[in-house]
């Protein structure tokens, strides 16, 4: 897996990675609390679509697709996603990720924040020389991605199978507007993040097994519980501020840019799982716009 492409991945733990996701409220009769992949329909006579939810893994227990969703997936000529990971995503994602002000990692941190950093970057195989223009945030989001051998994670799994099937291909949020919310963050609260990171590292392939467990259950809540329990050891203001930005408004931008998609038919959209469940999550607010949402698997 080349540097390039394990940047871009990493950022796209911003909505799979499923450390950093509370919704605010839940409602079983509006949103969903189990359940991987829904049918939607119009109330015109449209052809259904599916929304799935996915999460940020290369595990084959994970990858290997359930008929259910296998077909329903074959049967969609679209195919939509968070952010189209083409070449033009990882290379703004490599230019917002680094400095272009002179400035280097370690003229930002302090020392033994960056000898921490260091350390940790090198137990990932990235030497100084490929992390020293990172930002704070981009540090952060290769310290808290699940380390992968193949690169083949889910998501990017499915854009390939879309793209060998000459399917439709559309992305529901871009890049710029993902790393933005890492990016608009001020300098000390990105720094804050990294720390806590560093801090937490050591225990994230064990929660990661958890939500993997969780996800091949099906089980939303559990994984809502899980993630809401990681999200309360954060410093209280990132965490309200991840609510808004990270899971509130992007949900509603996401639910908002599907209309046209689902009003034609015949699209499967993936989205990170967690972006299904409860009052303001997707489900919800399809149900919500007058769209019939069903279970499916």
């Amino acid at each position: 897996m080349t540097a390039a492409l394990r940047c871009q991945f990493a950022l796209l733990v911003l909505l799979l990675g499923l450390f950093l996701q509370p919704t605010t409220t839940r409602a079983d009769s509006v949103g969903a609390d189990e359940g991987l992949l829904f049918e939607v329909k119009p109330a015109s006579s449209a052809a259904p679509s599916y929304l799935f939810g996915t999460i940020h893994s290369e595990d084959p227990r994970v990858t290997r697709l359930p008929a259910e969703v296998q077909a329903a997936f074959n049967a969609c000529p679209g195919f939509a996603l968070e952010v189209v990971p083409d070449t033009s995503a990882i290379i703004e994602a490599m230019m917002t990720m680094t400095y272009t002000d002179g400035r280097q990692l370690r003229d930002v941190l302090p020392a033994g924040l960056y000898a921490e950093v260091r350390e940790a970057l090198a137990e990932l195989s990235m030497g100084e020389e490929a992390f020293k223009d990172f930002k704070p945030w981009a540090v952060m989001t290769q310290l808290s991605t699940p380390r992968g051998e193949t690169g083949d994670f889910l998501d990017v799994k499915l854009y390939r199978e879309a793209v060998a099937g000459h399917k439709r291909i559309a992305g529901l949020e871009t890049m710029e507007e993902q790393l933005a919310i890492f990016d608009d963050l001020e300098e000390a609260d990105q720094i804050a993040l990294l720390e806590e990171t560093l801090d937490a590292r050591g225990a994230l392939p064990r929660m990661f097994e958890q939500l993997t467990l969780a996800y091949l259950q099906r089980d939303l809540k559990r994984l809502q519980a899980l993630s809401d329990a990681s999200l309360e050891e954060s410093e209280p203001r990132l965490a309200a501020l991840f609510r808004a930005t990270v899971i509130d408004a992007r949900n509603r931008r996401m639910a908002s840019r599907m209309i046209q998609r689902l009003d034609e038919g015949g699209w499967f959209v993936a989205i990170g799982a967690l972006h299904l469940t409860g009052e303001t999550g997707v489900v919800g607010l399809l149900r919500g716009m007058g769209y019939s949402v069903r279970r499916v698997y």
